[in-house]
Parts: structure tokens; sequence; C-alpha cells
């Protein structure tokens, strides 16, 4: 019954996915109560599987699922930040932007189910695995911390790598290859998409393990990966707000994935159940968008200024 279900949510999934498609819009200001509208929708489906679980499987595994998928939401944030410096740097048009961000998205998640289903493979098959995750989110939380979150520097030595050995175009509208005097040319948005798929499978490294350090189980770690994905174009929308107003996310990201680190280090001293980890996401994420909302309000109008 729980594939079933899961069955039925994709197809609902899918008709939210086209539905969005259809209704975006070039007009800012309805686009971004858009975008507010489609991001509420996203968490709302995101968190849905979670009814899925713990009705046809367990409590446990409801909880898990609502913890991977509130994390993956998250370090997405990151991605679609990286995603918005790579559009501009190779000028998208806005009518383009939408359609690339799907596409990117869906790319990415499509490299990333083998390694998911690596990576569950690996976890399980020696427990010394969660210590070196364990280590690597540390690592990567320290990263994350230090650094802006705008870079992707894997992803910008790809494409200039291809911009040396490829012909590159002029931007045609919604084409990925054109042909002129008689050779194949790539055009930005195809540079820019590989750009996007690369730089996703950065983050990849630090989303997965975290994932990991959670559940185990394949099906809860696809599901919520790909859930997170498809919600990141109503995001990007949104994106410079919250670049303005959530300054310390990044910070707040690093946070988490220490925590998740320090769960798998210490897993054979103290046991952190499912629903402990849910709490623990929330309270991280929670906390973080207050203080920077608090960051980022304006002075009191009241207020005097010093000399």
């Amino acid at each position: 019954m729980l594939y079933v279900a899961l069955a039925g949510q994709l197809v609902l999934v899918a008709g939210a996915f086209r539905l969005e498609t259809r209704t975006s819009s070039d007009q800012r200001r309805s686009a971004v109560r858009g975008a507010l509208a489609w991001s509420a929708a996203w968490l709302a489906l995101g968190l849905l599987p979670t009814l899925w679980f713990g009705l046809f499987d367990s409590p446990h595994a409801a909880g898990s699922y609502a913890a991977v998928y509130l994390i993956e939401r998250a370090l997405s944030l990151d991605n679609v930040f990286v995603f918005a410096v790579l559009i501009a740097t190779f000028e998208i048009p806005g009518r383009e932007q939408d359609r690339l961000v799907s596409y990117g998205a869906l790319s990415a998640f499509a490299l990333r189910i083998p390694a998911i289903l690596l990576g569950v493979a690996v976890f399980n098959a020696s427990h010394v695995v969660g210590y070196v995750l364990g280590g690597v989110l540390i690592v990567l939380a320290w990263r994350t911390a230090r650094s802006g979150g705008e870079e992707a520097p894997g992803a910008n030595r790809v494409v200039a790598s291809l911009q040396r050995r490829l012909p590159v175009s002029e931007h045609v509208s919604r084409r990925w290859l054109v042909m002129r005097d008689g050779r194949r040319e790539v055009t930005p948005l195809l540079l820019c998409l590989i750009a996007i798929v690369f730089a996703d499978l950065t983050f990849a490294v630090d989303s997965i393990p975290a994932a990991l350090a959670i559940s185990n189980d394949a099906t809860l770690l696809l599901t919520g990966n790909l859930l997170a994905l498809l919600g990141l174009r109503a995001l990007f929308a949104l994106v410079t707000v919250a670049r303005e107003r959530l300054r310390y996310m990044d910070q707040t990201i690093a946070v988490l994935l220490a925590l998740v680190g320090v769960k798998l280090l210490a897993s054979d001293v103290v046991h952190v159940g499912p629903l402990e980890s849910l709490a623990a996401v929330i309270a991280v994420l929670g906390a973080g968008t207050a203080v920077s909302l608090r960051a980022s309000r304006p002075p009191s109008a009241g207020r005097i200024a010093g000399p």
C-alpha cells in the first residue's frame, strides 16, 4: 500500500508541476505572489508522504521522512542562490529562467538517483562509513559557515573547459543547440544548464550524507530528494528577497550539517530517534530564520542616530 500511495503522490506531483509551468508569468508582481503560493504548495506536497509513511510503514519512518525532506528543502536554498548567480552570468532572459531551473532540477535528480542508491549500499555494508560521513559533514559545515554559498568552482571549471572546446552561439530562445555555417553550436542556455547540474552535484556532496544520517531507506531518501528539488522553481522566483532577508541562512545550514555530523559520530554513545532529529531540524531552521528576519528589520523610525 505504501508504494500505491507514493505512486498516487507522484501523479499528484506531476500534475502540480505541469500546472505550475502553465501558470508561470513574466509579470514581476504577480510572479512573486505566485511564487509564495507555490512555495507553500510544494512544502505541503513535500510533507504529504509523511502521512503515507506513517499509515503504511511506521511512525519511525514518518518522522525520518519529514526530517529528511526538511533538511533537503533547507539545503536546496543554497542551490537556488547559486542558480541565480549562474543564470545572471550567462545572461539568460527572464522568460527562459523558470524553464531552465525546472530542467536543471529534473536533471539533477536523475544524477542523484545512483548516488543515493550507492550511498545506501555503502552505508549498509559497513558501520565505519557512518563515522566517515559524520567527519565529512563536520568539514562541510565549517566550509559552509565560512563561505558565502555563491560560488560553484567545480561547475565553473567544467563550463570553462566546454567553452574552450565547443563552438558557442549567441542566445537563441528555447534552443539548446543551433546549426550555423554547417556546424552545430551550443547555446548559452545549454551551457548554463550544464553549470546548474554540476553545481547541484556539488551540493549533493553534503545533502546526501546529511539525509543518510537520518535514514538509509532508499525509497524514503529518493522521495524526499525528488520533492525538495521540484520545489526549486518556486524558490528561485523568491531568491532575491530571500537572499536579502535570510542573511544567516548559510550559518543556519552549517549548524544543521554540524548537528547531523555529530549525530553520526556519537551514534554508538547516544541514540537519537527520528522524532528528536525532526525536532532539532525544525528548531535550527526556525531559529536561523527568526534571527535572519530580525537582523534584516529596518531601524525603528523613532530611533535617534548617534553623532
